[in-house]
C-alpha cells in the first residue's frame, strides 16, 4: 500500500525526533551549553525588567494586590536567576540544571497566576493579559537550549500547572456571581481556557520542530558529504574540548593523521569515481576497526584525522596498526566496471597528549610523525618521536 507524501514527512519527523530524544552529538551538546547559558542572561534581564514592574504598576494606581504579588515574585526570580546564571556558567550541559530552569520557568508563571487564585481573583488567573503569556515565552526558550526533550518537558509541565489553576478557579461556588464584579479581567469560558491549552501545545510543538531544525542542520555542516565522516570544522572544536578535559581531568589522549598511499597516481589512472570509492572504503574501514574507542574525521582531501579520547599511545598504536593491515589488505570495486583492484595502502602518523600542550602541538606533531611515515617507506605507523625533529 502506498503511503502519502504528507504521512511520510510526518513518519520522517517522527523518527527524526525520537532519534534526537535518545542521542545528541557532541556539536548538539556545545549548542545545547550556548544556549543554557543564554536562556540564562536573558533571563536575569528580564527579571531586572519585571523587578521593575511592580514600581511602575503602583505609580500607576494598579490595585493594590497586583502590586504586592509582583513585588514578591520579581524578588524571588531575581535571586534565583541570578543563581541559575552562576550555575549554567559553572556547567551548562548539566542535565538535571537544563530540566530545572526550565521548570523554573514554567513554575514561576504559574505561581503568579496560582497566587491570584489564592487571594481571591480566580478571574484574574485565568484571565491575565500579561502573566499568562509568559509561558509562551518560556516555552519559545527552550528552543534556544537545543534539547527537544526540555522543550517537550516545559510543554507538558505548563499545561498541566495551567489546567490545574483552571481546575481550582471552577471550584469557586459560582464565578459569574455578584462578589466578583465588575469584572474587570472578563468572564470565565471553557472555550477561551481550551484554546489557551491548545495555544501552549502548539507552543510546544513549533519549539520541537525548530530544535529538529537545528539538530539537521547541524549535523548537514559537521559531515563531510562523500565520506560520512566529520569534517574538519568539527574535528577542530571537538579536538580543542578534547584537550580542555584532558587537561582538566588527567584523561589521556591521542591523534592520528592519517593519508592514502599514491593516491593521486590511483585516481589518475582509475578516474575520480574511483578514488571517491576507496576514500569511501578507507573510512568505512577506519570506522571498523578503531570503533568505539576512536572517532574518525576527513581533515581534507585523502587525509583523515583519527581521535582517541581516554585510549593512552600503547592501545592507540594497536588499533592504528590494525586498521593499516586491513586497509593494505583489502580490494576496491570499481565504479561502472567488472572486477577490483587492490586497495592503496594508508600511512599514520600517531601523537599523545602530553601535559601542557595545546590542540595545535598535538595535531602538529602527528603531522609531523606522519611525513615520517611517507618518508620511511609508506604503509606504516610511525608513534615515536623523531631525532632532532620533535
Amino acid at each position: 500500500m502506498s503511503i502519502s507524501p504528507r504521512f511520510e514527512a510526518i513518519r520522517s519527523w517522527y523518527g527524526e525526533m525520537r532519534s534526537l530524544m535518545s542521542h545528541q552529538d557532541f556539536l548538539m551538546l556545545e549548542a545545547v551549553a550556548y544556549g543554557e547559558l543564554l536562556v540564562a542572561r536573558i533571563r536575569l534581564f528580564a527579571t531586572v525588567l519585571i523587578f521593575l514592574m511592580p514600581l511602575l504598576a503602583w505609580w500607576s494606581g494598579a490595585p493594590r494586590v497586583e502590586v504586592v504579588n509582583g513585588a514578591v515574585f520579581a524578588s524571588m526570580a531575581l535571586v534565583l536567576a541570578i543563581l541559575l546564571l552562576l550555575l549554567a556558567q559553572r556547567n551548562a550541559v548539566s542535565m538535571p540544571l537544563r530540566y530545572g530552569s526550565a521548570a523554573f520557568d514554567v513554575t514561576s508563571v504559574s505561581l503568579v497566576l496560582a497566587l491570584f487564585l489564592i487571594q481571591g481573583y480566580p478571574h484574574t488567573a485565568v484571565n491575565s493579559r500579561v502573566v499568562w503569556e509568559l509561558y509562551l515565552i518560556s516555552i519559545a526558550a527552550t528552543a534556544l537550549r537545543g534539547d527537544p526533550r526540555v522543550c517537550l518537558f516545559a510543554g507538558m509541565l505548563a499545561m498541566v500547572q495551567y489546567l490545574a489553576i483552571v481546575l481550582g478557579a471552577v471550584s469557586y461556588d459560582d464565578l459569574s456571581g455578584p462578589r466578583f464584579e465588575p469584572f474587570e479581567y472578563g468572564m470565565f469560558s471553557w472555550s477561551d481556557q481550551i484554546s489557551r491549552l491548545m495555544l501552549l501545545l502548539l507552543a510546544t510543538l513549533l519549539a520541537l520542530a525548530a530544535v529538529a531544525q537545528t539538530c539537521k542542520l547541524m549535523s548537514l555542516s559537521s559531515r563531510d558529504k562523500l565520506t560520512g565522516a566529520s569534517n574538519r570544522a568539527w574535528l577542530d572544536l571537538r579536538l580543542e574540548r578534547e584537550v580542555r578535559e584532558a587537561e582538566l581531568f588527567g584523561r589521556k589522549l591521542c591523534l592520528a593523521m592519517l593519508d592514502v598511499d599514491r593516491f593521486k597516481p590511483f585516481n589518475d589512472r582509475h578516474g575520480h569515481l574511483a578514488g571517491d570509492a576507496v576514500l569511501c572504503q578507507v573510512v568505512d574501514r577506519l570506522r571498523e576497526a578503531v570503533e568505539p574507542i576512536g572517532i574518525v574525521a576527513r581533515y581534507g582531501g585523502e587525509e583523515f584525522s583519527i581521535l582517541f579520547p581516554g585510549v593512552g599511545l600503547a592501545e592507540a598504536l594497536q588499533t592504528c596498526e590494525r586498521a593499516r593491515k586491513t586497509i593494505a589488505g583489502a580490494r576496491v570495486v570499481l565504479p561502472g566496471m567488472n572486477g577490483d583492484v587492490k586497495s592503496p595502502s594508508v600511512s599514520i602518523g600517531l601523537a599523545e597528549l602530553e601535559r601542557g600542550q595545546s590542540a595545535e602541538t598535538l595535531l602538529d606533531i602527528a603531522d609531523r610523525r606522519l611525513n615520517r611515515a611517507k618518508q620511511i617507506g609508506r604503509n606504516r605507523v610511525v608513534a615515536s618521536p623523531t631525532p632532532g625533529v620533535e
